[in-house]
């Protein structure tokens, strides 16, 4: 199984809807795990009116089990709560209050290796990289880092010393790309040239698609076929054809691919 990074160079360009939605697309088993020190958007926002049991105790749970047995291997599904019927997608939501950030500095490392080696892919959203708070730990673990941005002059220039400074934490085997939010005078190809990391896809700028998903707003009729959802599956394809390739480059071994990563490729 997987270890999915996405983060952003700052400017809420939308990089936990974008987590969001990859989550519920993801083709088998998958925990989003929001791991931005600045706080959780999904429990007050997608999962507002859809709450059906307990929330779990989330990250701050997690950090506080840490604090009370430092030598425990942690066990994140003990934190975790279902965001779909079956079961198949579950989070692990953030912080309500980013003043707890300080608390989870100890607890990144052992994160990182319960998050790499869970049974079944997990997506983290790291929210803005580049400060002092920035869980380098979780970076160093992932299979691949998905940079989300805008194709803004500002983004772009936010972005290349961010993409400087994650070049120097990721591991060499890690898969590197951006998501680009359609909101913006830059092509892809622009972007591409300038930051030096391939555009895996660009999401429209749907506000109406991307609120049902950041503020669980109401989602009109057609939102399961929406050029959104559409968008998010097929980066969903191509950040798992990445690693997969990565990962048979490094090793000369090919990923094993599940029936439903096949079927979801189709």
């Amino acid at each position: 199984m997987a270890f999915y990074c996405l983060v952003s160079p700052g400017g809420s360009p939308g990089v936990t809807t974008s987590a969001l939605g990859l989550a519920l697309g993801w083709p088998g088993r998958v925990l989003l795990a929001e791991c931005d020190p600045l706080g959780r958007r999904v429990l007050p926002g997608f999962m507002v009116d859809r709450m059906r049991g307990s929330a779990g105790s989330g990250l701050l749970g997690l950090a506080m089990a840490a604090e009370a047995d430092p030598q425990a291997t942690l066990v994140p599904d003990d934190h975790v709560m279902s965001i779909v019927d079956d079961g198949r997608v579950e989070l692990l939501h953030g912080l309500g209050d980013p003043r707890h950030g300080a608390r989870l500095r100890p607890v990144w490392r052992r994160l990182a290796e319960a998050l790499a080696t869970r049974d079944g892919d997990v997506i983290a959203d790291l929210g803005q990289i580049g400060g002092a708070d920035t869980p380098a730990e979780l970076l160093m673990a992932a299979d691949a880092v998905i940079l989300v941005l805008k194709p803004t002059l500002v983004q772009v220039d936010a972005a290349k010393p961010r993409l400087d400074a994650l070049r120097e934490v990721v591991d060499e085997r890690a898969a590197v790309g951006a998501c680009l939010i359609a909101d913006g005078a830059y092509t892809s190809a622009e972007v591409e040239r300038a930051l030096g990391v391939p555009v895996l896809v660009e999401l429209p700028f749907s506000r109406a698609d991307a609120q049902v998903l950041s503020d669980g707003a109401r989602p009109r009729l057609t939102f399961r076929t929406s050029l959104l959802v559409r968008s998010l599956d097929a980066l969903g394809r191509r950040v798992r054809a990445a690693v997969t390739e990565s990962e048979t480059v490094r090793t000369g071994i090919a990923r094993p691919v599940s029936p439903a990563t096949t079927e979801a490729s189709q």
